[in-house]
């Protein structure tokens, strides 16, 4: 059949010439050479051009599914690392809770050690002020003690009458016993 319609395609072709209903020209011969191209690559490089068109579709859906493949991949470890993200924060929080639960006492034990410190250092500061303070009164007792005794032997001495003598002392002794 195919050779049945190039034949009458030819003859058809060659009545055309032979009544120069179709004249040579430029373009009639490149509608003509294009004619014949088209005749022939759908002739002998249809299956061709079938065959590269079909391993290319393959190549493109290979590398889609590559590229596919990737993404995929790359939103796995996304959410991975998004994953690892959340719980590394939540690792933040609760160490830094326990930090700062652990400043909260180092304050308040050295706030506590600071108060017994500064009671401390009071302390032995006051101790100091009775130390010095006893021995300002031993010293001032053993000075008025010196002094008192040499007023009243000097008075006992100067007193002619022993009678008198007695009983300024006797004054003077009850006087001292008084004071306590």
């Amino acid at each position: 059949m195919n050779k049945n319609i190039l034949l009458t395609l030819i003859l058809f072709f060659v009545i055309v010439l032979s009544k120069e209903i179709l004249v040579f020209n430029e373009e009639i011969l490149v509608l003509f050479a294009f004619g014949i191209f088209i005749f022939l690559v759908y002739n002998f490089g249809s299956s061709l051009i079938s065959t590269e068109l079909d391993s290319r579709s393959i190549k493109i859906k290979e590398e889609f599914d590559f590229y596919r493949n990737m993404q995929e991949k790359t939103l796995s470890n996304l959410i991975i690392y998004h994953n690892k993200q959340k719980l590394l924060s939540e690792e933040i929080k609760s160490i830094f809770s326990t930090i700062k639960k652990d400043i909260d006492l180092i304050i308040h034990i050295h706030s506590q050690l600071f108060v017994k410190s500064i009671l401390y250092t009071i302390e032995e500061k006051l101790k100091k002020i009775l130390t010095n303070e006893s021995k300002f009164n031993s010293l001032l007792q053993e000075k008025i003690s010196s002094e008192l005794y040499s007023f009243l032997i000097s008075k006992y001495s100067l007193s002619v009458d022993n009678k008198s003598s007695s009983l300024f002392l006797d004054k003077s002794i009850g006087f001292l016993s008084n004071l306590k």
